[in-house]
């Protein structure tokens, strides 16, 4: 009885002490969280509802009435000019011809010979694909690029997201996809998945199309910064929720709230994204788990495509999901810091032993790094490939891949955008946003400024993903 009550007593102080802590933290972030706006709040207004849609056509229609009443609900009569919910803004998501930008959207070649569906990443939207979608359009297939529900709308909307929302939207666009196939003959179907985009693709193809039978086996799939692993403290995010709905402590829901000023991409994060990220990654990464032998040789092989530093999401987790995949006919693709800063660099990239590192990965798929680690004076990379315990230089990139002269990384965004982007491209607004003045002025952060928005090696990913298909 005496040992019960010790116990008892430590576990309230224990409490107390975390009841206490949780509120200092939440007296902080009411300080260091800038002030919510409109578009921090949820919305009354329901997102679609799959089960109403049996093809694209009518879902687009009503999605582009759906988002117009949502951006009406937070638009700002203002002359602001990097402001996305200013219509006449540069940051409007709006088009001249009234086209919303963060719509699901379709590619439609005059021959389809097979059809692919895009999966965008959290905060993000199916805008992020189009250069992608490209790809796969001019070699004759059908392209469908989904919307995660509550994005591309305003951020509060994510307050209402939960991990089967990916997995809704996932199931949809490729039944979709199988639609618009079902007249062609032995037609090929693929599945791209960016960031969280790829967490949905390893559920779907480890779970759904086994319980589904009407839901398409993809003959490959393609990964982009996948989401494998994020901060083990995203599944303590729900203590920090709860606090949040108690009046005053509102700001404590978010991470991060800056200026919206990127039309197709969220600034402000809340924290209930990274739950619902980290709750599709297990869900998904347990049912690989579960897979026999037998059933993982029969999952399509997948080729993936990661920067060696990504401060979104945990690599390391990645490597660990390929081991497991096996993914024998599949590909990993590293593209490496520029070595030419390496003094700029943390110990962990700095002094990294790539050859090493590949080897001792245990891959069962081949491996390819595309790097200057060996030359370091000069910007040109070479296309090194590990197969079978041996190394190889791909000949066919020789001296034609380099970077550029300021870039010293890839980053967890940029990967899918092509140079020649409209927003995210080289020479843009926002893909070269540099801005510069005093410390403390702007409460942008730093790393917004010097976060690489679009892929110098996309022509690498553009040609690769041609041989595959």
């Amino acid at each position: 009885m005496k040992l019960l009550k010790f116990v008892l007593k430590i576990l309230f102080k224990l409490l107390f002490i975390l009841i206490v802590l949780q509120l200092i933290r939440g007296g902080i972030a009411r300080v260091r969280i800038h002030e919510l706006q409109s578009w921090h709040r949820p919305s009354e207004i329901k997102e679609l509802e799959y089960d109403d849609y049996a093809d694209v056509a009518s879902y687009l229609k009503d999605e582009k009435i759906y988002l117009e009443k949502l951006y009406n609900e937070v638009e700002v009569d203002e002359n602001s000019v990097y402001n996305r919910y200013v219509r006449n803004s540069v940051s409007s998501p709006f088009l001249p011809n009234g086209e919303n930008i963060n719509r699901s959207f379709e590619m439609i070649p005059e021959e389809i010979k097979g059809g692919v569906l895009l999966i965008h990443g959290l905060t993000d939207t199916p805008f992020s694909m189009r250069d992608v979608g490209q790809i796969f359009y001019e070699k004759g297939y059908y392209v469908f690029a989904i919307r995660f529900p509550y994005h591309g709308t305003h951020p509060g909307e994510m307050l209402k997201l939960n991990w089967k929302d990916f997995v809704e939207a996932t199931n949809f666009g490729a039944k979709m996809v199988k639609q618009k196939l079902k007249t062609i003959d032995n037609p090929k179907f693929y599945m791209v998945g960016y960031s969280t985009g790829a967490s949905a693709t390893l559920q779907y193809i480890t779970h759904e199309i086994k319980i589904n039978k009407e839901l398409p086996k993809p003959d490959g799939i393609f990964w982009l910064s996948p989401a494998m692993g994020v901060t083990p403290a995203a599944k303590y995010g729900f203590l920090d929720i709860w606090l949040s709905k108690i009046p005053g402590f509102e700001k404590f829901a978010w991470l991060d709230n800056y200026p919206e000023y990127d039309p197709a991409k969220y600034n402000s994060f809340p924290k209930n994204a990274g739950i619902q990220v980290y709750n599709i990654i297990k869900k998904a990464r347990r049912n690989l788990e579960k897979l026999s032998a037998e059933e993982r040789e029969s999952l399509p092989p997948i080729y993936t495509y990661t920067s060696i530093e990504d401060a979104t999401v945990d690599t390391s987790e990645l490597v660990n999901v390929l081991r497991d995949l096996k993914n024998e006919d599949g590909e990993l693709v590293i593209f490496d810091a520029n070595r030419k800063y390496n003094e700029f660099y943390k110990p962990e990239i700095k002094d990294v032993d790539l050859a090493y590192a590949i080897e001792n990965a245990k891959l069962d798929s081949e491996i390819v790094v595309i790097t200057n680690y060996d030359h370091q004076r000069t910007d040109t990379v070479s296309v090194n490939r590990y197969k079978n315990k041996e190394w190889s230089i791909d000949k066919n990139w020789e001296n034609k891949l380099k970077w550029s002269e300021s870039s010293f990384s890839l980053a967890h965004v940029s990967l899918p955008i092509a140079l020649d982007n409209p927003l995210y491209g080289k020479g843009t607004a926002i893909g070269t946003l540099n801005i510069k003045g005093e410390n403390g002025l702007v409460y942008l952060s730093p790393s917004m400024m010097i976060r690489l928005r679009y892929n110098i090696f996309f022509e690498y990913i553009r040609e690769n993903i041609k041989n595959k298909i």
